[in-house]
């Protein structure tokens, strides 16, 4: 939703500030928080999975804390008219089926020209390798900081922050686009980045289509929920 003429708009330099400040930030306090737990000396590969959970809270707190303050400097300070941070009873039903549909189906679809080019390989191989070394702790943390934390954080970030700075400043449909590579790229992980621009090319229409966040965290939800419950079921 492009902004109107008396709306802020949101410099892309900005954004790309928040993001690297909190890609540091949360590199420090996980370094403190892993060596604090006695795996300081390990790499992350070796950390147990309630680990590196926790180790994902300093990056969407970060996050949060810098998309805030962007938007109380250079916006309103009103986080529901800056990034469209509504959500309402309807969303459920309209972001949760986008959400499994885009996971069991559209994931499916988008990987097949490439299995037809370079032949089978495993999409979710690194996942399984993070899942498997889960407890019950590890397993309900995952839960609550992939299912719950990211779709929120992600969402007022990506559809929110970024979005709206790119649709200030280029054609709506091209901000979609841009946004949705970056969103993929920022997770830095290559097997998943045909999926990752996928899905944000979903949720950045429906943050689009409806002015507001609630259809695409909902989305999200539903698409985080669906991997994880893949993932643990075939541990």
């Amino acid at each position: 939703m492009r902004p109107a003429p008396n709306e802020q708009r949101f410099s892309p330099f900005v954004v790309i500030g928040v993001w690297v400040a909190a890609l540091f930030a949360s590199a420090l306090i996980g370094a403190a928080i892993a060596a604090l737990a006695g795996y300081g000396d390990t790499s992350s590969q070796e950390w147990p999975l309630w680990l590196l959970a926790v180790a994902q809270v300093p990056l969407w707190a970060s996050l949060l804390v810098g998309t805030v303050l962007v938007s109380r400097r250079q916006g309103t300070g009103d986080l529901r008219r800056d990034y469209g941070l509504v959500v309402r009873p309807i969303d459920a039903a309209i972001g949760l089926p986008v959400g499994v549909l885009a996971q069991l189906v559209g994931v499916w679809l988008v990987y097949q020209p490439l299995f037809w080019i370079f032949g089978e390989f495993d999409v979710s191989g690194e996942a399984k390798k993070i899942t498997d070394r889960g407890t019950g702790l590890g397993i309900v943390l995952l839960v609550l900081i992939v299912v719950i934390g990211a779709p929120i954080v992600e969402e007022l970030f990506f559809r929110g922050l970024l979005l709206r700075s790119l649709e200030g400043r280029i054609a709506n449909g091209l901000a979609l686009v841009v946004s949705s590579v970056l969103f993929g790229a920022a997770h830095l992980q290559p097997i998943q980045f045909p999926a990752l621009v996928f899905i944000g090319l979903v949720l950045g229409w429906l943050a689009q289509r409806f002015g507001r966040l609630g259809p695409s965290m909902f989305a999200h939800l539903g698409f985080n929920l669906v991997t994880v419950i893949v993932l643990v079921t075939q541990r």
